[in-house]
C-alpha cells in the first residue's frame, strides 16, 4: 500500500517493525517522543537514543529497539516535511492535512490515540521544519551570496595576486599559477574560505558546470 506521507511511496519493513515497537507507548510518551525529534532536528543536534531512552521509554524497549523507534518517527517526521515542502515548491503534490497523516499512521500500526498525538505535536514545528527544509535540505535556490577569487601567481623574484568576483570569474591558464584562493559569502553573511591548486580548481569548475547543466534540464522538463 502506497502511503501520501511517504510521498505516494511503500512504507519500509524496517519502518513496520519499528512502529509495533512504538505502540508499547503511550500516546503522551509518544507525542513527546515526537517533540524532542522535531527540536533535534531544528538545532541540528543529532537525536541520542541513549539521552531518549530514560526520558521517553521508561526501559520497555531494548538499546536497539530505542535505537529503531527513533529512526522509524524522525523517518516520519522528515517524510511528511518533504511532502510540505514539495507543496511550497509548487509541484504537483496533494497537500498534506491532520486527517491523512492521523489516518495513515494508524494504518501503519499506531493506535488512533497515538497517531492524533504525533500529528497535534507535528503542526507544532510544521511551519519551522518546511523552512528548515526548505533552506538546507531541498533542491532549490542556492543560499550562495557571491564569491570572491584571488589567483597567486609566482615570479622569479617573488608573486603577486589578482582577484575579482562571480561577475567576473577566473579563468587562469597561466603556468606561473601557484594558488587559486575562493571566498564564498553565504546569505547569512558568513564566509567559507579555502584555496586549491590549479589542477584541483579546473576540476571543481568541471564538476559545477555539469551540475549546472543538470538542474538546467531537470528545470527544462517542468
Amino acid at each position: 500500500m502506497r502511503f501520501a506521507i511517504f510521498s505516494n511511496s511503500f512504507a519500509p519493513d524496517w519502518l513496520i517493525i519499528s512502529i509495533s515497537h512504538l505502540t508499547l507507548l503511550s500516546s503522551l510518551r509518544l507525542k513527546m517522543l515526537t517533540k524532542s525529534i522535531c527540536s533535534h532536528l531544528l538545532t541540528t543536534t543529532p537525536t541520542s537514543p541513549g539521552e531518549l531512552k530514560t526520558q521517553e521509554f521508561d526501559g520497555k524497549l531494548s538499546p536497539s529497539e530505542v535505537k529503531g523507534c527513533v529512526a522509524a518517527l524522525t523517518f516520519i517526521v522528515l517524510s511528511i516535511t518533504r511532502v510540505h515542502s514539495s507543496t511550497f515548491h509548487g509541484d504537483d503534490v496533494r497537500p498534506l492535512d491532520g486527517t491523512v497523516v492521523t489516518n495513515e499512521l494508524h494504518q501503519l500500526g499506531l493506535t488512533k490515540e497515538a497517531a492524533e498525538g504525533f500529528s497535534h505535536m507535528y503542526d507544532e514545528f510544521k511551519t519551522k521544519l518546511v523552512t528548515w527544509n526548505v533552506d538546507t535540505m531541498s533542491v532549490g535556490p542556492s543560499r550562495l551570496f557571491s564569491t570572491d577569487w584571488r589567483l597567486i601567481y609566482g615570479l622569479a623574484g617573488g608573486g603577486y595576486t589578482t582577484g575579482g568576483s562571480t561577475t567576473s570569474a577566473p579563468s587562469p591558464s597561466s603556468s606561473n599559477v601557484l594558488d587559486v584562493q575562493l571566498s564564498f559569502k553565504k546569505n547569512d553573511n558568513s564566509r567559507i574560505n579555502f584555496s586549491m591548486s590549479l589542477e584541483k580548481f579546473d576540476e571543481l569548475k568541471m564538476e559545477l558546470e555539469n551540475v549546472q547543466s543538470i538542474i538546467e534540464k531537470e528545470e527544462a522538463k517542468k
